[in-house]
Parts: structure tokens; sequence; C-alpha cells
């Protein structure tokens, strides 16, 4: 995987496909849930958060403002 960062504010990053990581070293990815809403997938720990409706109520729920928007390319091989 590569990985370079980018300084973007972090309510502006909550966005699909966006790779994120916090103040924890974790990384997230910003998806859209099965049924409806948006998730967070743990990349770190393999989980998923609940949904939530629309992405400012997923940013304004784990959004922080050390969140670092992250350009990840994963190859799968």
């Amino acid at each position: 995987m590569k990985i370079n960062f980018d300084e973007v504010d972090y309510k502006e990053m909550y966005k699909v496909g966006n790779v994120i990581i916090n103040s924890d070293n974790m990384l997230f990815l910003v998806a859209e849930g099965s049924e409806y809403g948006y998730v967070l997938v743990n990349l770190s720990k393999n989980m998923v958060t609940r949904a939530y409706e629309t992405l400012e109520e997923l940013s304004e729920k784990f959004g922080e403002e050390d969140d670092v928007l992250v350009h990840a390319e994963i190859n799968v091989l």
C-alpha cells in the first residue's frame, strides 16, 4: 500500500471513497452502507461502524480536527 497525506479541513474529508487516519493511527474508509446511509470501515481493525443517514452526521460523530486525509493506493494480488 502506498500512502500520501494531505491537509484538508476534517469536515470536508468525510466523503465516500476517502481514507482518513485519526490521532490513534487508525485508518478508516468512508463508504456507503449496504442498505442506506454511510459507514466508516476501520481498515486497521477490520470493523464497520453503524450506518448514519448523512455524511454530515457521520463526520459529526467521528470527525476530529487532527484527522488527516490519506491518498491510499491498495493493490490486491
